[in-house]
């Protein structure tokens, strides 16, 4: 695996331990987010290692598409980047507005969550085929 698509993982991985840690310690707010950015990052991972400008852009579902365009199917559902997209906004202030229901629940950060680490996990697997 080259060497920036290594680190974009290795990041990954470490937003992910974040939002397990705060899951622990019930801060949903900052487990979608740190979930959204491991999703995101790990996109990012598959990106660069197929020597892909990685865009400066938290768009999931671009991201996403761009590696189906590389032949990578990430098992990320519409439904699930739709709502890893929305629950990244609960960084900001809910009467803003920005996320359709309010602070995310303990709910949302369990599924936040679950998501992440599946697709931590894919991109793992990934990389051991790649590096065989």
């Amino acid at each position: 695996m080259r060497k920036e698509a290594e680190q974009w993982l290795k990041i990954a991985k470490e937003e992910l331990q974040s939002a397990e840690y705060l899951f622990e310690k019930r801060l949903f707010r900052m487990v979608c987010y740190h979930s959204q950015q491991a999703v995101e990052k790990v996109l990012k991972s598959l990106l660069s290692e197929h020597e892909v400008d990685v865009p400066r852009v938290h768009n999931l579902l671009d991201l996403n598409n761009a590696i189906k365009r590389l032949g990578y199917e990430s098992g990320l559902t519409d439904e699930e980047v739709i709502f890893l997209n929305s629950i990244y906004r609960a960084r900001y202030p809910s009467d803003l507005g920005l996320i359709p229901s309010g602070d995310p629940t303990e709910l949302d950060a369990q599924k936040a969550l679950i998501v992440a680490k599946t697709i931590v996990s894919w991109a793992i697997r990934i990389k051991n085929l790649v590096t065989q």
